[in-house]
């Protein structure tokens, strides 16, 4: 049977039965979710591409890319930004920085996309189909969902440069021209974002593949160590004892002293995915030793039974957060009179830049977060069935789907803002405590709450949907 056939077997109504025709609708639904979640990380990571490109642009003796890294390219020498160094390494960072929030928003697509076919891809195996046959068939279907999302992502990132080219950069406007990052990088993304999901999807079938009963066996995920918070103290101790100590290093340069301060920060956000579910292990831990009600009870079974997946419904907030950070800080410098217009200038557009990266950040987190919670309630549906079978309410089932995803939120939120605000101590000293920074602070933190907030009361509406479903199948 060839995969097209077998794709079409796959999709028919009658052939998982009448459970499978009652869930077509949610199938649908998920698959068009993946389908949305790889058009946003499309659209973004192609507009802040594009950022990248413009200054490379406005840095370049010949507008190229080449002729910036080695002057032996270049092919021409026309006038170029006098800031063009730092601006490109401001650049370059925000895409360091948002590449974890993208690729963490690619993988939620394919993994609730995997999540769903899971099940029918059990029932074709034990119809006789084979592995070869169904490794195909994934391969085929992730593939579509990754490429139609990319094509939507390149659609939204032209909708979206026109809104960039009205912000002012160095006092000028970015063109089309500096923010059109090229045919072969939107063909590259499309590529890219199709092997990711690709990837994602193949690494699900080891389930299905060694058993077509591989899927109905569910067991807990091993509970994080404490090593990890020990690990991550030292390096954050470690990192502000660099910060604060930066003189000693003024004399290698202002791009090395830039650089170190960029990888000190990055690198302790990035250790914050190794702390993350620990630390909301031991929340859980200690409200469900003492639950208030039938609701935070169950939430915090949930995130006991899975820490790691509690942790990547809200890792991207994370990111979010420690940008609202360091924005806030570069948004008190820019305000102060220093009576230099060039440093003014600079000041300006490092608080923008942040901003804008801020909101790329909170956008696509919140996208991630919505997906992932999506995916947990489908995992989720035959257990929450159970329990209104034995007499739960519908209201308690959903406030413990909001404490599920409430609890790890507020848990990442206050080490993020911590962390964040203590790296960025030796950098500010006083100005810590300005009103000014800490109202932007707050605003940024609200933005992602609000954000999450809004994808947890859609993972609840599509609970609320799979609840009538199983009602309708019971009668």
């Amino acid at each position: 049977m060839s995969t097209f056939a077998l794709w079409r077997l796959f999709h028919r109504t009658s052939f998982v039965g009448a459970r499978q025709s009652q869930n077509d609708g949610v199938r649908d639904h998920t698959g068009l979710l993946a389908i949305i979640a790889f058009a946003s990380a499309t659209a973004i990571f192609l507009t802040v591409l594009g950022g990248l490109h413009g200054f490379i642009w406005r840095a370049s003796p010949d507008r190229t890319a080449a002729c910036f890294f080695n002057a032996s390219h270049c092919t021409a020498h026309l006038p170029v930004s006098e800031n063009g160094d730092f601006y490109v390494t401001l650049a370059i960072f925000a895409c360091v920085l948002l590449i974890v929030p993208f690729t963490a928003l690619a993988g939620s697509a394919a993994r609730l996309a995997a999540t769903r076919r899971d099940e029918r891809l059990a029932a074709l195996r034990l119809a006789g189909a084979t592995t070869s046959q169904v490794t195909r068939l994934t391969a085929f279907e992730a593939v579509g969902q990754a490429v139609i999302g990319a094509i939507i992502g390149i659609a939204g990132y032209f909708a979206i440069m026109p809104l960039i080219m009205l912000l002012n950069f160095e006092n000028q406007r970015f063109t089309f021209e500096q923010l059109w990052v090229g045919p072969w990088a939107l063909l590259g993304t499309v590529a890219g974002v199709a092997v990711l999901a690709l990837v994602s999807a193949l690494l699900t079938l080891r389930r299905v593949a060694i058993t077509p009963l591989g899927v109905s066996a569910r067991q807990g995920s091993a509970l994080p160590s404490g090593w990890r918070a020990v690990i991550f103290v030292a390096a954050i101790v470690i990192g502000f004892m660099l910060l604060n100590n930066l003189n000693m290093f003024a004399g290698a340069g202002t791009v090395v002293v830039y650089g170190m301060i960029f990888a000190i920060i990055g690198g302790c956000f990035l250790l914050l995915n190794l702390i993350g579910s620990w630390v909301i292990t031991a929340v859980a831990r200690a409200r469900s030793r003492r639950p208030k009600n039938a609701a935070t009870m169950i939430a915090m079974r949930r995130i006991l039974d899975n820490p790691k997946r509690a942790w990547r419904n809200v890792s991207g907030i994370a990111l979010a957060v420690f940008i609202a950070g360091i924005t806030s800080v570069c948004g008190i410098f820019a305000t102060v009179d220093g009576g230099d217009p060039e440093s003014a200038m600079m000041m300006h557009d490092i608080a923008l830049g942040g901003m804008l990266t801020l909101l790329f950040a909170a956008v696509l987190a919140a996208v991630s977060s919505g997906i992932m919670q999506s995916a947990s309630v489908f995992d989720q549906a035959d257990e929450y069935h159970m329990l209104i079978l034995e007499g739960t309410d519908a209201r308690t089932l959903r406030r413990a789907r909001f404490s599920e995803v409430l609890t790890p939120l507020n848990t990442v939120i206050i080490i993020s803002a911590g962390c964040s605000m203590f790296l960025m101590l030796p950098l500010i000293g006083s100005a810590i405590s300005e009103p000014a920074m800490l109202i932007r602070f707050v605003l940024g933190i609200a933005l992602c709450y609000a954000l999450v907030s809004i994808g947890a009361i859609s993972a609840n509406r599509t609970a609320a949907h799979l609840d009538t479903i199983s009602r309708r199948r019971d009668d």
